[in-house]
């Protein structure tokens, strides 16, 4: 068969190229949506100070939070709870990057005290959480309960406008646009590869 009728099938279908691409994309970003969920368990709290359960000789000079990305600087807060459900927190927390700092007063008492922490992650969805601590020597665990809600107003933080909003949750985008962007773009390397890969084995059976 002469290779002019190899090269110019009539009965070739002109939406091949087309399927072969949406195929391609597919699979791609079929993969990085498999994965998306391990790319996006950044929104923990990793480490805090002071840890979970621990005692401490005297009242810590501030409570500190850090998370596995940066927050928000919208909607977060630290509320420090004594086993009366009075909030010991005085003035507003400070939010840097991932971490988020709640100076203390200097004269907390002996006791245990409970820790509820909210934060917004990047990706706009609130989290929050709670631990307890010890001050003193005397100081006995048990306080509080896994169902305790904070009984006291919010505690004091910068006030966010409505300007300020719209900024913050424009600048986060979806958590599910990077691993499709990812997906879309190994899916078209996919079909690149593929196609050169295709004409090089033509070009090969033609000479």
């Amino acid at each position: 068969m002469p290779k002019s009728i190899l090269k110019k099938n009539p009965w070739r279908r002109p939406w091949a190229g087309t399927t072969s691409v949406l195929a391609m994309l597919l699979l791609g970003l079929g993969v990085s949506l498999g994965t998306a969920p391990a790319a996006l368990a950044h929104d923990e709290l990793m480490s805090s100070t002071p840890a979970p359960g621990q005692r401490l000789d005297r009242s810590p000079d501030s409570i500190s939070l850090t998370f596995r990305a940066p927050m928000m600087k919208l909607g977060y807060e630290i509320r420090v709870v004594d086993s009366t459900a009075a909030n010991r927190v005085e003035i507003a927390p400070v939010l840097s990057g991932a971490t988020l700092t709640q100076p203390l007063p200097a004269d907390l008492p002996e006791g245990e005290y409970q820790v509820r922490w909210r934060v917004v992650s990047i990706d706009g969805h609130p989290i929050d959480g709670s631990y307890e601590f010890l001050v003193g020597a005397t100081a006995k665990p048990g306080s509080f309960d896994a169902a305790s809600g904070a009984k006291t107003s919010p505690t004091p933080g910068p006030a966010a406008g409505a300007d300020q909003i719209e900024t913050d949750q424009s600048a986060a985008l979806p958590g599910w646009l990077i691993p499709a962007g990812l997906g879309a773009v190994a899916g078209l390397g996919i079909y690149v590869a593929f196609r050169a890969t295709a004409r090089l084995r033509r070009a090969t059976t033609d000479n």
